[in-house]
Formats: structure tokens, C-alpha cells, sequence
């Protein structure tokens, strides 16, 4: 028997199965309209409200920018008209301003509008923009606007200075580093082909703000790690600080022949030792590794004459020198070595008022240039015991009257601001951290090793005399730029010198300041072109009593050319070279050796066509 099958017959079979689809389409169809359309309601007044809301947050935070702009700008200028009272309340609507700003960026339908083509880049543009106003204000502007007001020389109860304002202005000026930092690449990374035009307008302007405090803060950044690093801030140091002779000239300024060596800690700063060129061997060559373009360029005596230390415009390169001279003739290695001429302590005493020494006599604004580089070898003609404690004197008492901080800390501040970058104020250390912080600075005396920014040439001279005649020596640099051919620009650097002694004083000169070269005062003249770019031309227009040309070397990453010069009393020497630069240079800057009569630099424009 077999089991029977129960089967529908083929036409209703065929009419069940299309009533059962018919069904399943209809709920389909009921369950969508009963989600879609009111979901789709939900999203057309949702999004309507939130563009409404996103439109008036816009313009709220527009308005708030503005604002917040309007009290930079305060800030700025009451920070340099030093209206220090007027600084808090500035910050304080500031921030009120920023964190307004910020606030409706942070809500999650600004953050979704920014993946909304067409809108979404305008609406990132403008939160980066609101954010970064707004940490600036919390982060910098505001801790800062509560130091500047009270920051000042203040001592402990050991006499030890306090160092903590000193350690917050410090981590202030790191945050704006990082926040800085930040913020350049967040701007780097706007696309402004997709912004509106008022938010381009918007973005660039932030930029040039934002570059501007860059451009700025590599300055701060290293006045306070040498400042930190001049008084002990990371511990016990000893800082040798070398006084320069402008009147013997050098690349850097001039012969550093009286030294003295500080102990610092925390805060506590005295003079350990002070030491005259006489007291360390000369005559046995430095060990130092240097650059054979270095040799070729400034001869042996950079490596044993204690007054050639200088003669590279390079002062890592004299800071070692000096360091490894200390090392071995006094068995004492400093940790940081600091720089300066007569030429800053002129600047200097200008904020602290003169210097009265031992015996009475003051040092001035006005005189001290005189006194310590011209006046000395009238009153002690032949150096001696006599002029080296004169120096030492006078160093001691110039020390005693910075540290003391009886003056505007201000004025002092914009003064060393002044020495550092007319080239008479250097500092290296062998903290690499502290070191860091002075490259990009004119505090860490080094030439640039790019044009970014600047195209900048050398002008530097050292006296070969072994005299102190540059008193009395006048130089000028005229640079023509041809950028006519953007892709190959040259730069031709001419330079005039001229002997200027005055006829009653020709043939008194005291020893130590006239010539030891027979018959005629000689110097040389190093010409440095752009980083990487080399040397098209040599000329010497006007060789005075004989001139001659070379080496021509590559050195510190730029074309240096070598003039060694010959001049009796009113005579007028020029010599010329033509430097050749690369693509990405900028406009020219010309660095010069500090002289006591300044180099006059003028740069002009060659004519096109």
C-alpha cells in the first residue's frame, strides 16, 4: 500500500502562491511608509534645525573671532608700551572671546557638518581656527598676562636670585611652541581651494599670525635658556665669559683677551677666576678638530693666538677653541661659554647708568668704547700688568652693576635683544637641550644654513696688524641682487675700507695700537655668499698699497672668498666678489663684524631688461 501525497492541483496551486506574495509586499509596504516617511519628517525639520543652528553658530563665532582679534591686538601693544596693569583684564575678554568661539565647534552637528561636501571644509576651517584662538588664550596669553606684570630681580634670603619666574616664563614659551607648532599644521592641512572666500581670507590671516609668533619665539625661547643657563637654573655650572676687543678685529668682533670664569647655582653667580692672554700658552697649537676650509681660510694662528679664536664666523668653532685652551693650559673645561664686546656694554649701560671703578673713574654709555679700546694704550703704552687690571676692573665692576637688577628689567631686556642681534652678544653650551634652543637665534652665532627666510651674506674682517688700529678703520658693503632670473640669482658684494687716523695722532700712535707690520696697516677681508650657492667673480677694484685675492673655499656650507688688504693712513681700499645663488633664496640679510665705527650696509635692486 503506499502512502497517498496530498497535493494542490497546478491552478490553485499557482492562485495561493501569488495571494501569499501579494501579502508579504503589502506588510512590507506598511511597515515602510509607518519608518520611512516619518524618519524622513524627523530628518528634513532636524536638518533644517540644525542648519539653522549651525548658521547661527557661525555667525556667533565669527563675531567672536573678531573679538577675540580686536583683544590680541590690545594685548600686544600694551605688552610693548608695558601697561602691565592693563594686561589681566585684556586676557580676561580675551578668553571670555576664544572659549565662545570654541564652545559651538566642540557639539557633534559641527563635527558632523564637516564631513557635508560643499560645507564641511569652511566648517573644519573655521573650528581649527576657534580652537587654536582659544588655546592661545588659556595656554599663553592668560598665564603669561599674570607673570610679566610681577616678573622682576628678586633675591632669597642666601642672596641667591629667584629663578622661579624665570622657570614659569620659560614653560609658558615651550606651550606656545607646541601649541604653535600645532596649529601650523593644522592650517597646512586646510584645503583653502574648498573654502569660501572670507574663510580662506580667514585661514591666511591666522597663518601670518601664527608665523609671526614663530618667527618670534626662537628669539624668546633662547633668551631664556641662556639667562637659565647664565645663572644655574639645571645646577652647578661654569661659564666663561670672553670680553672681545673690537679694536683688533676679528670675524666675530675681535680678540678675546680677557676672560672670566663664573660659578653658577640656582640663582647664586660669582666670579671665580679672571684671566688675561698672558696667562695661556700661545705658542703650542689647539688639538681642536676644525674644517680644513677653516685652515685654508684663517692660517694656524686660529689654532694658537688666543686673539685669532674669533676670526670665523662660526662661534661654536671659537667656543671650542676657547673651551679646549682652558682645558689644557688651566686644567678647567667650562660648560658654557658666553660672549660679548664693549660695543653691548655700551647699550647695556645705557639702562643700568655708568660704572664708577676703583679709583673714581666712571664708564658710561658714552665713553666706555673709547676708554676700553683706545684710550687704555694712550694711558698704558705698553699693555702690561697695568692695562690687564684695568680690564679686570672694569669687567668686575660691569658684573657687579648687572647683578645688582637696579635698573628696568624691560629696558634690559630689549638692550640684550639689541647686542644679540647686531652680532655682540653669543653663547654656546654643552647642554644640548639649552643648545637647541639657541639655533635659529642670532644668540648662538652661526650663519644660516639654508635661505629660508633670508639670503644671508657675510662681511667680515680681522686685523692682521697685531694691533688695536681698527679704532680708527671705516668699512662699507654695498650689495647689488640680480634677480632679473628668478632661477639663477647673483649677489655681487662690494666692500670699501678706509684708514682714518687723525693727523695730529698719525705718527704718536702708542705701541700697542700702531702697526707691527712695516710700512702699512693690514687686513683681511672674508666674503661669505648664500648657503649653497658658489663664486662667479673675484675683483679687487682698488688694491690701497697692494691687495691680494684667495683662498676660495667652501666653508660652513657657503662660498667664502679671502682678500688680504694693505692700507697707509687715508688710504681707500675696495675689493669685490660676485656669488652665484640657488632658487629658493630670499631677501637679502648682511651680516658684518660688530666694528666700533658700524660697517654701513646698503643693499639695491639690479635693473631688469
Amino acid at each position: 500500500m503506499t502512502t497517498p501525497e496530498f497535493v494542490l492541483a497546478p491552478e490553485r496551486q499557482h492562485r495561493s502562491s501569488g495571494g501569499s506574495s501579494r501579502r508579504r509586499k503589502r506588510r512590507r509596504r506598511i511597515i515602510f511608509h509607518s519608518i520611512f516617511w516619518p524618519l524622513l519628517a524627523i530628518i528634513i525639520v532636524g536638518g533644517g534645525l540644525s542648519a539653522w543652528w549651525l548658521a547661527t553658530s557661525a555667525l556667533a563665532v565669527r563675531d567672536d573671532l573678531e573679538t577675540a582679534r580686536v583683544q590680541v591686538v590690545a594685548f600686544q601693544k600694551a605688552a610693548d608700551e608695558r601697561r602691565f596693569d592693563e594686561l589681566q583684564p585684556i586676557a580676561d575678554e580675551l578668553s571670555v572671546a576664544a572659549s565662545s568661539a570654541a564652545a559651538p565647534t566642540a557639539n557633534p552637528v559641527w563635527r558632523m557638518a564637516e564631513w557635508v561636501p560643499g560645507v564641511g571644509e569652511n566648517v573644519r576651517a573655521v573650528r581649527i581656527i576657534a580652537e587654536g584662538v582659544d588655546d592661545v588664550s588659556e595656554q599663553v596669553v592668560q598665564p603669561a598676562s599674570g607673570l610679566v606684570g610681577e616678573f622682576g630681580i628678586s633675591r632669597d634670603d642666601s642672596g641667591a636670585l629667584d629663578l622661579e619666574p624665570l622657570r614659569s616664563a620659560t614653560d609658558i614659551a615651550a606651550d606656545a611652541q607646541v601649541i604653535l607648532d600645532g596649529l601650523e599644521a593644522d592650517l597646512a592641512g586646510i584645503d583653502t581651494d574648498a573654502t569660501i572666500a572670507p574663510v580662506s581670507d580667514a585661514v591666511n590671516q591666522f597663518g601670518q599670525v601664527v608665523a609671526s609668533a614663530q618667527g618670534t619665539l626662537p628669539g624668546i625661547n633662547a633668551a631664556l635658556a641662556g639667562a637659565g643657563a647664565m645663572l644655574g637654573i639645571d645646577g652647578p655650572q661654569t661659564v666663561l665669559l670672553a670680553f672681545e676687543n673690537n679694536a683688533e678685529a676679528t670675524a666675530l668682533g675681535g680678540g678675546p683677551a680677557a676672560q672670566t670664569l663664573l660659578s653658577v647655582d640656582d640663582g647664586t653667580v660669582k666670579i671665580d677666576r679672571q684671566v688675561s692672554s698672558t696667562e695661556l700658552d700661545t705658542q703650542a697649537p689647539i688639538g681642536t678638530p676644525i674644517d680644513e676650509s677653516a685652515d685654508q681660510l684663517y692660517n694656524d694662528i686660529l689654532r694658537t693666538e688666543i686673539n685669532a679664536t674669533t676670526s670665523r664666523p662660526d662661534f661654536p668653532t671659537a667656543a671650542a677653541l676657547l673651551r679646549s685652551r682652558w682645558d689644557r693650559d688651566l686644567g678647567i673645561t667650562p660648560n658654557t661659554v658666553v660672549m660679548t664686546d664693549p660695543i653691548a656694554v655700551s647699550r647695556i649701560l645705557e639702562v643700568t647708568g655708568p660704572v664708577t671703578l676703583p679709583g673714581g673713574e666712571q664708564l658710561t654709555s658714552d665713553n666706555v668704547v673709547s676708554k676700553l679700546l683706545n684710550e687704555i694704550y694712550f694711558r698704558y703704552p705698553e699693555g702690561g700688568p697695568e692695562s690687564d687690571a684695568y680690564f679686570a676692573a672694569a669687567s668686575a665692576a660691569m658684573f657687579d652693576k648687572m647683578m645688582a637688577g637696579d635698573y628696568d628689567i624691560w629696558q634690559m631686556a630689549q638692550a640684550l635683544i639689541d647686542v644679540t642681534n647686531s652680532g655682540s652678544l653669543m653663547m654656546w653650551t654643552e647642554k644640548e637641550p639649552t643648545q637647541q634652543l639657541f639655533e635659529g637665534s642670532r644668540l648662538d652665532g652661526t650663519l644660516p644654513q639654508t635661505n629660508l627666510g633670508a639670503t644671508v651674506l657675510g662681511v667680515y674682517f680681522r686685523d692682521r696688524s697685531i694691533s688695536k688700529i681698527d679704532y680708527y678703520l671705516h668699512t662699507a658693503a654695498k650689495v647689488t641682487t640680480d634677480t632679473c632670473t628668478p632661477e639663477a640669482p647673483t649677489y655681487t658684494v662690494e666692500v670699501t675700507l678706509r684708514m682714518d687716523i687723525p693727523a695730529d695722532l698719525q705718527f704718536s700712535l702708542p705701541e700697542y695700537i700702531d702697526s707691527r707690520e712695516p710700512g702699512a696697516y693690514r687686513t683681511e677681508v672674508f666674503l661669505y655668499g648664500p648657503a649653497g650657492g658658489s663664486t662667479t667673480e673675484v675683483a679687487v677694484p682698488n688694491p690701497a698699497n697692494g691687495a691680494t685675492t684667495g683662498p676660495s673655499v667652501t666653508d660652513l656650507g657657503r662660498p667664502a672668498e679671502k682678500f688680504t688688504v694693505d692700507m697707509v693712513n687715508g688710504q681707500t681700499a675696495v675689493v669685490r666678489a660676485t656669488f652665484a645663488g640657488t632658487p629658493d633664496d630670499a631677501p637679502v640679510e648682511v651680516r658684518t663684524t660688530p666694528m666700533i665705527n658700524r660697517t654701513a650696509v646698503e643693499v639695491v635692486e639690479a635693473t631688469c631688461g
